[in-house]
């Protein structure tokens, strides 16, 4: 099922992004109190799309939660391991992430079953596609997709049959999440969401992972090290704009490396942004990455930073 949003009376000259972190145990709940926070942050505007995303058991009803707060809006997400917030982890709660198309922006989000994560990808663009029949041929913007572990699928099997479809200019980051959940309406049980605007918002990603060296692991200090030129990279491709948002997608697999390093990574992160701009994220199974700054890959270990600003004066 496809949901495509477009910005028309609530003409914003900027993008507006907002988020709500709650620690409830009941997954449910805590859909409704974090969106609860998005909304009185949002004031009166209306978000065009959310992105939900839960640490512990998954909602039952992560739309339904959602909808009960902000009204019938288009929704992706899952479940995942953790999420990641400036007082540390959390195993239990919800992050739910809202979105305001600046004017002239479009947003589009599917959830789509398949095969497997490479049928899912092909859907799904070609679903999101459908809905922008005045753009481009290859849009240019910024997505997030979060999709089912199937057999040996792997992230970057989705994003490349996303980008066989998409083009080459949507900068794209999947996660597969921790749990067998992931969050949007379709037919069947989704095995992909996607959410994506289509705009000329000012976006960077920032890559690392933890691959061996001449075949040597990587110490925690290196990881930490990468992590933060990860985030700077991503600030330096906004060129100087403020971020508006800043997320952090980092496979489980890190964080076990990582062991008591994790805080002095987050923090190692921090430093290279102000201190007032909204970073959160979360822990995947597995995370991959495409577009300028990052190319789909299989090495163990992977993080990635999202920063995300206003479209160029």
């Amino acid at each position: 099922m496809l949901d495509t949003a477009f910005n028309q009376g609530q003409l914003t000259s900027k993008l507006e992004v907002a988020i709500g972190v709650s620690s409830h145990p009941d997954p449910d709940i805590a859909i409704g109190e974090a969106a609860g926070s998005v909304a009185s942050r949002l004031g009166g505007s209306v978000a065009d799309f959310a992105m939900v995303v839960t640490a512990g058991s998954a909602a039952r009803d992560a739309v339904g939660s959602l909808r009960g707060v902000l009204g019938h809006i288009s929704v992706a997400g899952g479940a995942v391991t953790a999420l990641l917030t400036d007082h540390g982890p959390l195993r239990e709660g919800a992050l739910v992430v809202g979105v305001v198309n600046a004017d002239g922006a479009a947003s589009g989000v599917a959830a789509t079953a398949g095969r497997d994560l490479r049928d899912a990808g092909q859907a799904a663009a070609r679903l999101v596609l459908a809905g922008w029949p005045f753009r481009a041929r290859y849009p240019r913007g910024l997505a997030f997709a979060f999709a089912r572990p199937v057999g040996d699928d792997a992230a970057q099997t989705f994003l490349t049959s996303w980008r066989d479809f998409m083009g080459p200019k949507m900068r794209t980051v999947c996660t597969v999440v921790g749990g067998p959940v992931v969050y949007g309406r379709a037919a069947s049980a989704p095995l992909a969401s996607v959410a994506c605007v289509e705009a000329s918002y000012a976006s960077g990603i920032g890559y690392t992972d933890a691959a061996p060296t001449d075949g040597v692991e990587p110490s925690p200090e290196s990881l930490i090290h990468g992590a933060a030129d990860a985030m700077l990279t991503a600030v330096k491709r906004l060129e100087g704009r403020p971020a508006r948002l800043v997320l952090v997608i980092e496979s489980a697999e890190r964080h076990r490396k990582l062991g008591a390093g994790f805080a002095e990574e987050w923090a190692a992160m921090r430093g290279a942004l102000d201190e007032r701009t909204p970073c959160v994220g979360w822990l995947g199974g597995h995370v991959a990455a495409f577009g300028r700054g990052a190319q789909p890959t299989d090495a163990p270990g992977a993080l990635v930073a999202v920063a995300v600003g206003d479209s160029p004066k």
